[in-house]
């Protein structure tokens, strides 16, 4: 169950990335270098990652919450947009396990950045505590290139 929950953690916030494409956010379209740190109590220390990803034209027009809520699981409760940053705020629901979260995503055309911060209710489970617990996401974005 701890595997789950961090795999689903993880999965979560690797989307954010890939789901700030708007045509608002000022995105240029190409080879994007993300790298997201997490943070939760659960890991004795921040997970980084790094990726390359081809964004096309048609990802950086789309709507920056689609992929977080296209698995039906999360609902958008609050959302502002300001220029070229978004703001919100998100409920999710995987199997009866209920995460709230909050966060924002801002993009300059060539560079992109925003943050997570996500509150589960954790079971009771082995070795572990119940109750709440926090992750905390955020995500840097360049565009490094003309897709492959």
């Amino acid at each position: 169950m701890r595997k789950k929950i961090i795999t689903a953690c993880t999965c979560t916030c690797l989307l954010l990335p890939v789901s700030s494409m708007a045509e608002n956010f000022n995105m240029n379209p190409g080879k994007w270098e993300f790298t997201t740190t997490m943070t939760m109590p659960m890991m004795p220390q921040p997970q980084v990652t790094t990726m390359n990803q081809c964004v096309t034209e048609e990802e950086a027009k789309k709507d920056p919450m689609a992929d977080l809520v296209d698995n039906g699981n999360c609902k958008i409760v609050n959302r502002e947009m300001k220029g070229s940053s978004l703001s919100f705020e998100m409920e999710c629901n995987q199997q009866g396990m209920v995460t709230k979260g909050k966060g924002q995503f801002t993009t300059k055309g060539d560079t992109a950045s925003g943050s997570i911060e996500m509150t589960m209710d954790m079971p009771e489970m082995p070795n572990m505590p119940a109750g709440p617990m926090t992750m905390n996401t955020s995500w840097q974005g360049k565009r490094i290139g003309a897709c492959d």
